[in-house]
């Protein structure tokens, strides 16, 4: 191993910089059964790029790949082959200095494990069919990490001065996205979930110990996480764990699963002099459910004990969630008395799922069997009408009769040795959803016909590789003569000359094209061959999302 590393050491001056020397790595032994691991890290150096490392026989084989991975298998990658890296290169994030070799930030971007498509080939062993593979220079493997699953090859094109040249594609299978970006999609660390802004300005959102060990009691700490609710940044303070969309259900152990119900997701920050409801881009709701804020106040008791929990704001319909429509009626509302007479008329419940601090403790690194231990030993007994614990089980076809009678939006599968990854969307978390229905992107409205008062129709958009908003169809069915009003409210002063549309749609009546700046939530029953939504009915509008984080999900 010393002189597989012996051009990686040469190159770096450890006395100035943090990446790892690997001189005290022992060498992994070689077991046939022994899942290899890979690491994908965003390199901002003289050039953007991505580092792809596989694990082999001690130390992680190297490419560096300028323009990152795709999911889309007409995509071919140019990577280079560069110096191996230590094992413990796999953890390293943080900035090289300027001036040192790669000076710049460097995120951990994915990880995971790999496995060799040619295994069976050399009777299981997977570390000879990768080192067959990496000669012959054709290797091909498959990736289980948190962002990229799937099938992979590299080819190699060329030597050039002593570097190989190769190329990346994505194989044609499951884990295929043809036309998607899963660069542009994920611009946070797996590990952190900061952004390279972030991490080059030493910003954290895990608030990490040094020492070893997953629960950190510091009463500082907890202050610094808490405390910052009021005056929330989204880049220092914890953002929500995201889900993947997922397919189908797991089939295998270690997973749990919960209803997926139609919601606001917010974090509830509360300590004993405050409560803040947080959404997934930083707008506080804390106004707008006051008899939500009322049984939360209650949590610290007599002990004084801080939380931050992690849950879904829901409209309640004779005490049981109601749909998503329920709820526009109170997300919006500023007016203080018509917010108090609302939360008798429309009530509404924050029903809670994880716990990410619990007093002193921060629980992010904690599994989530912990998290859920913690989180029912401290509310499950609490009989508050406001707060509910979400329900969980380990048996998800029983909890599939129950989202198909109860008319859930979905169902949530979750590991359940995962950590909580703040502003990280993960393969621990999968949405499965019973129902087409989707955010999009409102671009414009026409002209109503006939009796029908302010908008005809909505135009609508999701943002595409390249930024672009591409046209999805229009919708005017699901609005009622105070939500058309209301809507058009909030969309004629965004009016402007020009459509927003990479490609100007034809519609039935004129068109008013707006700035795009307007989310809607709309259930439709299927995609058309053109890329079209077939029979698409608005639910309600989404202040909780951006508008440029809107993609196509189905």
């Amino acid at each position: 191993m010393r002189e597989q590393l012996a051009k990686y050491r040469s190159k770096r001056d450890f006395g100035q910089t943090a990446e790892p020397s690997g001189a005290t790595a022992a060498k992994r032994p070689r077991k046939r059964a022994k899942k290899l691991e890979f690491v994908i890290q965003k390199h901002a150096a003289s050039q953007l790029h991505f580092d792809l490392r596989l694990e082999l026989d001690g130390v992680m084989k190297s490419w560096a790949v300028p323009r990152g991975p795709s999911l889309d298998p007409a995509h071919k990658r140019l990577a280079m082959e560069v110096e191996d890296h230590p094992m413990e290169y796999n953890a390293f994030e943080g900035t090289i200095p300027k001036g040192q070799y790669g000076g710049g930030t460097v995120m951990v971007w994915d990880r995971g494990t790999y496995t060799s498509e040619k295994a069976d080939d050399f009777e299981g062993d997977h570390a000879a069919a990768i080192r067959a593979g990496l000669r012959k220079g054709d290797l091909k493997f498959r990736l289980h990490g948190e962002r990229l699953d799937g099938s992979f090859v590299l080819v190699r094109t060329r030597r050039e001065r002593g570097k190989p040249q190769w190329l990346l594609i994505k194989h044609r299978d499951e884990g295929a996205q043809p036309g998607s970006d899963v660069v542009a999609e994920h611009e946070t660390s797996v590990v952190s979930g900061r952004t390279m802004a972030e991490i080059a300005g030493g910003d954290s959102k895990v608030w990490q110990s040094n020492r070893s060990g997953t629960v950190r009691k510091t009463r500082i700490a907890v202050k610094k996480v808490v405390g910052a609710a009021p005056r929330l940044d989204p880049g220092k303070a914890i953002l929500p764990m995201l889900a993947t969309l997922g397919k189908d259900l797991p089939q295998d152990e270690g997973w749990t699963f919960e209803p997926k119900f139609d919601g606001i997701r917010v974090l509830a920050f509360v300590t004993p002099s405050d409560v803040r409801l947080i959404t997934r881009n930083a707008k506080d709701k804390t106004r707008q459910f006051p008899e939500v804020i009322a049984d939360l106040e209650k949590l610290p008791g007599k002990t004084g004990r801080n939380y931050v929990l992690d849950g879904e704001i829901v409209a309640l319909a004779n005490g049981e969630p109601a749909r998503f429509q329920e709820l526009q009626g109170r997300m919006h509302v500023e007016n203080a008395l018509a917010i108090k007479r609302l939360s008798k008329d429309l009530p509404t419940a924050f029903v809670v799922f994880d716990l990410l601090v619990d007093g002193e403790d921060i629980l992010l690194n904690e599994p989530w069997s912990e998290r859920r231990g913690r989180l029912e030993k401290r509310l499950a007994r609490k009989k508050l009408a406001a707060i509910r614990v979400g329900e969980t089980s380990q048996d998800p076809a029983a909890l599939l009769r129950d989202a198909q009678e109860q008319g859930w939006e979905g169902i949530m599968a979750k590991r359940m040795d995962s950590p909580y990854r703040p502003g990280a969307r993960s393969r621990d978390w999968l949405k499965l959803k019973l129902e087409r229905r989707q955010e999009f992107v409102v671009g414009g409205f026409t002209e109503p016909r006939n009796s029908r008062e302010h908008i005809g129709a909505l135009l609508l958009g999701y943002y595409g590789d390249e930024a672009n908003l591409i046209y999805a169809g229009h919708t005017g069915g699901g609005f009622t003569r105070k939500s058309l009003n209301d809507m058009y409210a909030r969309l004629h002063p965004l009016e402007r000359k020009t459509s927003p549309f990479t490609t100007t749609p034809k519609t039935n009546e004129k068109p008013h094209w707006i700035r795009p700046e307007v989310v809607v939530e709309v259930k439709f029953n299927e995609w058309t061959r053109d890329g079209k939504l077939r029979q698409p009915v608005f639910l309600g509008v989404r202040d909780d999302k951006e508008a440029t984080d809107v993609k196509r999900e189905l």
